[in-house]
C-alpha cells in the first residue's frame, strides 16, 4: 500500500479550510491531511460574534457583489441569508444619513451629494470602470480625470490619494473663478473648506475599504486590476461563521487542531518540518501556509525567522514590499433605537475653528450607523492610526470621545449611562422632536492588529509594490527550474516539488483584501496539489 503524502495547512480561516474542503472532497482518501490553527477558534479574520444581543461580525462583514461570488453561493445554499434574528445587516431600510460638520450644522443632502458624485466618479475611474453621465458632466469630468492623471503621473510615485487630491483641486479650479466665499447658514465654513472636508470624509471610508492608513501610500496603477462581484453588497444574516462551519463540516474529527501556533517551518530538504510553540513538531510533504501577510512580514524581520532556510528574494520582497493595514469597528451601545445615521465632517487638523475636545483618534472616522434599522447599536469603522490607538483605549476612553465628537459635530446631548451632570453642547438637533437625552451604555471593540495571530486586517498594493507582487506570494516552493532540473543549486530529485505553497488574501492578483479571494486562494493550492498526484477533480 502506497504511502499516503502528508500535507499541512497552516491557518483554519477561509483559505485554508477552502483547501482542506477541496482536498478531502476531491482526493479519494489518498492524502494524510490536517489543519493546525495557532488560535482557540477557527474562522481566521471572520469572526461573528453577539453584543446586546444582536447578532454582529468583528470582522470580514460584506459579501462584495452577489454576483458570481462563491461566498454568496455557500451563504445561499445553506440558508445563511435569512434569519428571524437581529443581526448586523445594515439595511437600506434606515434612514438617509444626516450629515453633520463640525460646529453643529447639518449639510444640505444637495451639497453632500455633489460630492459624493465626483468622489465616486473619481474612484471608478482610478479602477477603470466606465462612467454614465449627463453628457455635460461627463465633459466637465473628463477634464478633472485628464487634469488628475497628468498631475499624478508627473509624481515620482503614483499614488490613489494624490490622484484624488489633484481631482478635487480640478473640480475647485473649474468652479471657483478665483473666489471662495462663504456658505450662508454654516457659521465659519467657507465652501471650499465645507466641500473638502466632505471629500475628505468620503476618503476615510475608502481607506477602511483598503485598509491604508493614508491613500496617498495606495499604488494608483494597481487599482485598476482590482476586480469586485456585480450586484449588491450584503451581510450574512446567520453570520460569516456560517460559511466557515459549512466549509469544516465535511471534515472528519481530529483533522483541525486548534491551540497549535507553529514557530518555524524547515524546508528544502527531502521533507518539511513545523515546529510549534508548545515544542513539538511534525513533518510533512507539503505545507500550505494560510497566515495573513502582517504575520509574514513578522515572520521575516524577527530575529527568530519563520522559515529555515530564509526565503528567497522574490518571495520575501514581495512581503515587505506589499502594504498591509488595521481596520477596526466599535459597537456603540445606546440607550434608545432612534438614533439616525450620520456622517461625520471634520475641520482640517490645523483649522483654528476645529473643536479641540475631539480626540485626534476619532477625526478621520467618516460614519456612525445603526447596525439596522430598528438597533441601539451603532458601528464606526476605524483605519490606520487611529485603529491601531482604538485598541490601546479603556472602554471609558471611548465612550467619552464619541460622547464629544457626536455633541460637537451635532449639539445632541448624548452622556455616558451613568453620568449625573450633562455636557455642553453646539448649536443643531439630531431628533427635532425628541428632547430625550441619549446614553451610551456599553462599547465593543475589534483589536486586529495587536492579536499576534494576525497583525492587522487585510492587504493593499502600496506604491513601489505591484499586482506581480501579488503573484509571487503565491508562487510556491521551491521554485524549480523545469529545463536544467535545479532547485536553487540543488539537484532536483532530492528536494520534493511543492514543499511549501501559500494561500490567502494577500496572495490572489484582483481580489485581494476580501474573504472571496481567500477562497478563491486555497482552491487554488488545492487543485494545484490535486494536479500534482493527477486526481480527477
Amino acid at each position: 500500500m502506497a504511502k499516503k503524502a502528508r500535507i499541512v495547512i497552516i491557518g483554519a480561516g477561509m483559505a485554508g479550510l477552502t483547501a482542506a474542503n477541496k482536498l478531502y472532497t476531491s482526493s479519494n482518501n489518498m492524502f494524510e491531511l490536517s489543519v493546525v490553527e495557532g488560535g482557540s477558534r477557527i474562522g481566521g479574520r471572520i469572526n461573528t460574534s453577539e453584543f446586546s444581543s444582536e447578532k454582529i461580525e468583528m470582522g470580514a462583514t460584506w459579501i462584495h457583489g452577489i454576483g458570481g461570488s462563491p461566498v454568496y453561493r455557500i451563504a445561499k445554499e445553506t440558508g445563511s441569508l435569512v434569519s428571524d434574528e437581529p443581526w448586523e445587516c445594515m439595511d437600506s431600510t434606515i434612514d438617509k444619513a444626516k450629515t453633520f460638520a463640525e460646529g453643529g450644522f447639518e449639510i444640505e443632502p444637495s451639497i453632500v451629494e455633489s460630492i459624493s458624485g465626483l468622489f465616486n466618479a473619481l474612484m471608478e475611474l482610478a479602477q477603470g470602470k466606465e462612467i454614465s453621465q449627463p453628457d455635460a458632466d461627463l465633459a466637465r469630468l473628463s477634464h478633472i480625470y485628464e487634469t488628475a492623471t497628468r498631475v499624478c503621473s508627473n509624481g515620482s510615485s503614483s499614488s490613489v490619494g494624490s490622484f484624488l487630491k489633484s481631482g478635487f483641486d480640478a473640480y475647485w479650479d473649474s468652479i471657483s473663478n478665483g473666489g471662495d466665499d462663504g456658505v450662508k447658514g454654516y457659521g465659519k465654513w467657507s465652501r471650499k473648506s465645507l466641500e473638502e472636508a466632505i471629500f475628505t470624509m468620503f476618503s476615510n471610508t475608502q481607506r477602511t475599504y483598503t485598509s491604508a492608513d493614508d491613500l496617498s501610500t495606495l499604488d494608483f496603477a494597481a487599482e485598476s486590476e482590482y476586480q469586485m462581484f456585480p450586484g449588491e453588497e450584503i451581510t450574512i444574516a446567520k453570520g460569516y461563521l456560517s460559511v466557515i462551519h459549512h466549509l469544516a463540516s465535511v471534515l472528519p474529527q481530529g483533522v483541525i487542531q486548534l491551540n497549535r501556533k507553529v514557530t518555524k517551518i524547515e524546508w528544502q530538504s527531502n521533507e518539511v518540518k513545523l515546529h510549534f510553540s508548545d515544542g513539538s513538531a511534525v513533518f510533512a510533504d507539503h505545507v500550505i501556509v494560510t497566515v495573513s501577510l502582517g504575520v509574514l512580514k513578522a515572520g521575516i524581520e524577527s530575529d527568530g525567522e519563520l522559515f529555515s532556510p530564509p526565503l528567497p528574494d522574490f518571495k520575501s520582497d514581495a512581503i515587505k514590499r506589499l502594504g498591509y493595514g488595521v481596520v477596526n469597528k466599535l459597537f456603540v451601545e445606546m440607550s434608545q433605537r432612534k438614533f439616525p445615521s450620520l456622517q461625520l465632517v471634520f475641520d482640517r487638523e490645523d483649522s483654528e475653528f476645529r473643536f479641540v475636545k475631539i480626540p485626534w483618534w476619532m477625526r478621520r472616522t467618516a460614519t456612525i450607523t445603526p447596525i439596522h434599522s430598528n438597533s441601539k447599536v451603532l458601528l464606526s469603522w476605524f483605519a490606520g492610526k487611529e485603529a491601531i490607538e482604538l485598541e490601546k483605549l479603556t472602554d471609558e476612553e471611548i465612550i467619552d470621545g464619541v460622547m464629544t465628537t457626536i455633541s460637537c459635530l451635532t449639539g445632541k446631548e448624548v452622556k455616558r449611562d451613568t453620568a449625573k451632570t450633562s455636557r455642553p453642547l453646539t448649536n443643531g438637533s439630531l431628533n427635532d422632536d425628541d428632547d430625550e437625552v441619549m446614553k451610551i451604555t456599553k462599547v465593543l471593540k475589534s483589536k486586529w492588529g495587536s492579536d499576534p495571530l494576525f497583525r492587522g486586517s487585510y492587504s493593499y498594493v502600496a506604491v513601489g509594490s505591484s499586482g506581480d507582487d501579488l503573484d509571487a506570494m503565491a508562487e510556491p516552493l521551491p521554485k524549480i527550474n523545469k529545463k536544467v532540473g535545479q532547485v536553487n543549486g540543488h539537484d532536483q530529485a532530492k528536494v520534493h516539488e511543492l514543499q511549501v505553497m501559500f494561500a490567502g488574501e494577500a496572495t490572489h492578483r484582483t481580489h485581494y483584501s476580501t474573504t472571496h479571494g481567500a477562497y478563491y486562494s486555497g482552491l487554488r493550492e488545492a487543485n494545484r496539489l490535486l494536479k500534482h498526484y493527477k486526481c480527477n477533480f
